[in-house]
């Protein structure tokens, strides 16, 4: 289970910084819902099945999220340090490099 919880984590998390919501809600249904199969075939209970469901469900939402977070502040980053070299080539006088 950790295993796939470190998965579901990783994925989650590079899913914020390329897939719109819409699509990562689809994917995380489809997951989640394989997941419960899987969990029913083992044997578990139905209620013990849809609360693990929940559980890894919340999980990759909220590393969505962070993914999304962490993607938007390095790129607002990366803007200020182009714009930052943009105004000293003003000052300068000299173009930027590269």
């Amino acid at each position: 289970m950790l295993k796939s919880t470190l998965v579901v984590v990783a994925v989650s998390i590079a899913a914020g910084a390329t897939i719109r919501a819409s699509a990562f809600a689809i994917f995380a249904f489809l997951v989640v819902t394989a997941l419960g199969g899987v969990i029913l075939l083992k044997g578990t209970s139905l209620t013990e099945a849809v609360v693990s469901c929940v559980e890894v469900l919340v999980l990759m939402e909220i590393c969505y999220l962070v993914g999304l977070f962490a993607f938007s502040l390095w790129n607002i980053q990366k803007r200020r340090k182009k714009n930052s070299i943009t105004e000293r080539s003003h000052v300068t006088g000299k173009r930027p490099h590269g």
